[in-house]
């Protein structure tokens, strides 16, 4: 659903927004910009690359004082993913 899409993308410009606070120690902000997505299946693997882009194509223009910091993390179940 669009929303559903919409309400995700607000989440992730929330996280990088709190990780810009400059009270925050570079442990808590890669605390912030971890992202886990689960399910090693085509949406979930799908959905990991977009984040991906996301971040490295848009969001580190306007946050590149983190860019560093984020990491994503792919989670499956079984021994393989796309399987």
């Amino acid at each position: 659903e669009v929303e559903d899409a919409q309400r995700i993308r607000r989440s992730v410009l929330d996280c990088f927004e709190k990780a810009n606070l400059p009270n925050l120690s570079e442990e808590e902000r890669k605390v912030i910009l971890h992202f886990v997505v689960v399910g090693g299946g085509p949406t979930g693997v799908e959905f990991a690359a977009e984040l991906h882009d996301f971040v490295c194509e848009d969001l580190v223009r306007l946050y590149p004082a983190v860019q560093n910091l984020v990491k994503i993390t792919l989670v499956q179940s079984g021994d393989h993913i796309l399987n």
